[in-house]
């Protein structure tokens, strides 16, 4: 009688393992399908600120090979049904570079069909877009949704995308080590999983999912590490993945409010500066302020009346939670919904007070405040508002530019211009020896939200061209938000 129970015992084990095996692959079978590669067809020099199938997903998926021949870039998406429509989610530095013209985006599903798609909306600052259909797609694809509980540590995960562009439907596993990570960089900071399942190239934008097949992130970024030779190495166990409840939020938002994300507005700039500092070997940056400093209050905001004589204080809470530098701040405000009350916790050298201020909405006219205050403290330059164009007059005889030869940043010397002249901004942002990020800039608004996703640098370049002149003319002005090239002023403006 034991030996039967025993081998009882043994055979259900085993069916348990067997079944839990065969579940895995079909739940991957259904999330491929609902997987697709994001193709950017025609691009722009700068950013835009963004079932039942007869066959099984598997099979279509690897009979050919993906052909991207025509294709200027491409990442990973995945489909999902809203309202009763479908949309593709994908990140936003995947098609942020794409064109406005019809025809620049298209997706390719898992038997290689084609459909055109254009953006709906996005976030530059959470990395983030969603797409939607222009062609009507096919019976070949199923949807994905997201799962409503929090990712729990050592869970097992896989993600499924196009590594390189080369490699479509490709899915790695590992687990999730860490949650709630905080990147580093100007966009996409807050809410990510880190995960060992690892991405590459072109997995940018695919699904991050569950033994389920939920979603449980977008796979966003990749580590790396520094090299003794000032190189840099992939850590291919350290993933990033924007968490599945954030992600929502923020699609819900901007499938509801015109494309873009709903945020509170006081009017009050922050920064912490940081000074170079060389030891005759090495150059590194050393603090100058402690937290967090309200350095500006924009005029008419809602923090005008209450912080207007705040200048300089330290910040040390935000609505009840220690902040300790101008990101963790960002991070606290990022919380608070339009029209609710934010408290903060001032220290002006050892004094505390508390202040609280009723948020508005970020919108059109709060973005144009913004930019106008940040670009009226340039002294080099005249804004000219009434021009249709975001267009400023040169007031001084020299300026920063990009020298494209060197690819260094120079002060011009007076053969191009000179006080008076008239230039226009066509896009905001920072460029570097690494690489750049800059938005197109076609008005006010645009600016100011360039300058926002760029404060974090400490400064701001602009692509500009003198009037009368031609694209071919275009030159780099910079603006340090210090004031002094050799100090670096972290700023953010919410």
């Amino acid at each position: 009688m034991k030996k039967i129970i025993l081998y009882s015992l043994v055979s259900l084990v085993f069916l348990a393992t067997n079944s839990q095996g065969q579940n895995i692959p079909d739940m991957l079978e259904n999330a491929i399908g609902a997987v697709v590669t994001v193709g950017v067809h025609k691009t722009d020099v700068v950013k835009r600120q963004l079932g039942f199938r007869g066959e099984s997903a598997p099979d279509m998926a690897y009979e050919e090979a993906l052909n991207l021949a025509e294709v200027a870039s491409s990442g990973s998406g995945f489909i999902i049904e809203k309202n009763g429509n479908l949309y593709v989610i994908t990140n936003a530095h995947v098609v942020e570079n794409a064109s406005a013209d019809p025809g620049s985006i298209y997706v390719y599903t898992v038997n290689r069909s084609q459909y055109e798609v254009k953006v709906v909306g996005g976030d530059s600052f959470y990395d983030i877009a969603v797409l939607e259909f222009v062609d009507k797609p096919g019976g070949e694809i199923s949807t994905i949704k997201f799962r409503s509980t929090e990712a729990r540590i050592g869970e097992k995960v896989y993600a499924i995308g196009n590594p390189l562009g080369e490699y479509p439907y490709t899915v790695t596993d590992g687990i999730i080590s860490a949650k709630n990570r905080v990147r580093g960089g100007m966009t996409g900071k807050f809410g990510f999983l880190q995960t060992t399942a690892t991405l590459i190239w072109g997995n940018s934008g695919g699904p991050l999912v569950d033994e389920h097949g939920k979603v449980v992130g977008v796979n966003s970024q990749i580590a790396f590490a520094d090299t003794p030779d000032g190189g840099q190495i992939l850590q291919s166990q350290i993933n990033f993945a924007l968490e599945a409840e954030l992600s929502e939020r923020l699609i819900d938002d901007i499938l509801a409010y015109d494309g873009r994300v709903r945020r509170a507005y006081l009017g009050i700039e922050l920064s912490q500066k940081y000074e170079y500092s060389y030891d005759g070997y090495d150059y590194s940056l050393i603090s100058e302020d402690e937290l967090p400093v309200i350095s500006g209050i924009i005029p008419g905001s809602p923090a005008y009346a209450s912080l207007a004589d705040k200048l300089g204080y330290q910040v040390k809470e935000i609505n009840g939670t220690e902040v300790r530098n101008v990101e963790e701040a960002l991070g606290e405000l990022e919380k608070v919904k339009p029209g609710s009350a934010v408290k903060m916790t001032l220290d002006y050298y050892g004094a505390e007070s508390v202040v609280s201020i009723n948020t508005t909405e970020l919108k059109t006219t709060e973005l144009e405040n913004i930019a106008k205050y940040i670009l009226n403290q340039n002294t080099d330059i005249e804004m000219d508002y009434n021009h249709p164009q975001v267009a400023f007059n040169m007031k001084k005889s020299n300026y920063y530019y990009h020298e494209k030869e060197t690819n260094e940043i120079k002060k011009f010397e007076m053969s191009r211009g000179g006080p008076g002249a008239q230039f226009y901004i066509l896009a905001a942002g920072i460029k570097t020896d690494d690489g750049e990020s800059m938005w197109l800039v076609e008005d006010l608004k645009d600016m100011g939200a360039a300058l926002r996703l760029t404060g974090f640098s400490g400064v701001i370049d602009f692509y500009t061209y003198q009037a009368g002149g031609t694209m071919d003319d275009i030159e780099l002005l910079r603006q340090y938000l210090s004031g002094d090239e050799n100090i670096t002023k972290s700023t953010i403006w919410y």
